[in-house]
């Protein structure tokens, strides 16, 4: 085991299958040195450091490793339902830059789940316990029931 698994809280059932199905197959985890601590249908916490090949020309944490970070914690919360959901909308605010060396966390909390429609709020804070910025999206679950595993993370 890894220490990314090891930090992983995920029980069992679809919210483990779902968690260990991205995490070997969404590319941008391992890229962006990605470290998924918590997943739960609804909820998600994804953290990375941010390191040289995240900064933007003024040497900050980019904005869309940032945007990435929440994505995937959203991927996580929106799919450990067992139902493939996809993103319809998402939008970012940002508040205050990441330097080179900090480490975000990046909390996901479903706000609403309906039967087509998701909404979920990603809190990014720094190791400082500061909001670097705030992720707003919406997903929308596709008409059949197949997962994300199912799939294989492939359109039909």
């Amino acid at each position: 085991m890894t220490g990314k698994e090891e930090k992983t809280q995920t029980g069992s059932g679809p919210a483990a299958r779902v968690t260990d199905h991205i995490r070997r197959h969404d590319r941008l985890i391992e890229i962006f040195g990605m470290d998924i601590e918590h997943t739960a249908p609804g909820e998600a916490r994804v953290s990375m450091q941010v390191g040289p090949d995240h900064l933007n020309a003024a040497g900050f944490c980019h904005g869309a490793a940032m945007f990435a970070l929440a994505d995937v914690a959203f991927a996580l919360a929106a799919n450990c339902h067992g139902q493939m959901a996809l993103a319809l909308e998402c939008s970012i605010n940002y508040f205050r830059p990441a330097k080179p060396g900090a480490v975000l966390t990046a909390t996901v909390e479903e706000v609403f789940r309906g039967r087509r429609t998701g909404n979920y709020i990603a809190r990014i804070e720094d190791n400082e316990g500061r909001l670097v910025c705030l992720f707003k999206s919406t997903s929308f679950q596709i008409d059949d029931d197949r997962s994300v595993i199912e799939t294989g993370g492939q359109d039909k």
